[in-house]
């Protein structure tokens, strides 16, 4: 099983280094990547304390990293109408083409593994994999 994660984890990185050399995304750090991730993840704009408190930062680190990020382009800082002193951090149409991007990459490698599949084994492996990846989930606190 190690070595199937390991040549899968390496098939995704492989194409999303193809993909982004064309978009320009290839220029993101691993954390830059965490923060957008996070970001896109939360559908609706963040107040930068939460998340600095997601990312278990200082709000002052996570400043930082939202101001390069706004700079180039990926972020955008929006005033709180309910709270004067927050402002919200919000993702770009840039931010949304480097989601699209990544959804393109899994959805190119679901079909070639489905491909290799039969309907029942498909479905065998989703369930599978879903279960193994709840295993993988933080504990709720």
């Amino acid at each position: 099983m190690e070595d199937s994660l390991r040549r899968l984890q390496w098939h995704m990185w492989f194409r999303w280094r193809e993909e982004s050399r064309s978009s320009g995304s290839m220029d993101l750090t691993a954390a830059e990547l965490d923060y957008l991730y996070l970001i896109i993840a939360a559908e609706t704009p963040l107040r930068l304390a939460d998340l600095a408190k997601q990312m278990r930062v200082s709000p002052a680190s996570a400043s930082v990293m939202v101001r390069k990020l706004q700079r180039a382009g990926y972020l955008d800082k929006l005033p709180d109408s309910t709270d004067g002193r927050s402002i919200l951090i919000a993702p770009t149409a840039r931010c949304g083409a480097l989601e699209a991007e990544e959804q393109s990459i899994y959805a190119e490698t679901a079909t070639r593994m489905a491909s290799a599949l039969t309907a029942d084994e498909l479905l065998d492996l989703d369930r599978l994999l879903q279960k193994a990846c709840s295993s993988l989930e933080p504990p709720k606190t």
